[in-house]
């Protein structure tokens, strides 16, 4: 069941992804996940772990602060 946040957090990272012109599985292998996994993650469907959210924000090229700026 998705949670306000995990939400929340999904769109921000298709956003941040879409704004690069990067497909999932384009984001999925910068961040060492399957194309399943983020589409789960960009959908609020599960949880991130703050360890997974750091490796996406550093294959965006973003430090883990930046990802929340704007939130």
């Amino acid at each position: 069941m998705a949670t306000d946040i995990c939400v929340k957090i999904g769109r921000r990272i298709r956003v941040l992804r879409t704004e690069r012109g990067w497909s999932q599985a384009m984001l999925a292998d910068h961040a060492d996940l399957t194309r399943e996994h983020l589409s789960e993650l960009e959908n609020g469907n599960k949880e991130i772990g703050a360890r997974t959210l750091e490796r996406i924000a550093k294959a965006l090229g973003l430090k883990l602060a930046q990802f929340f700026e704007g939130f």
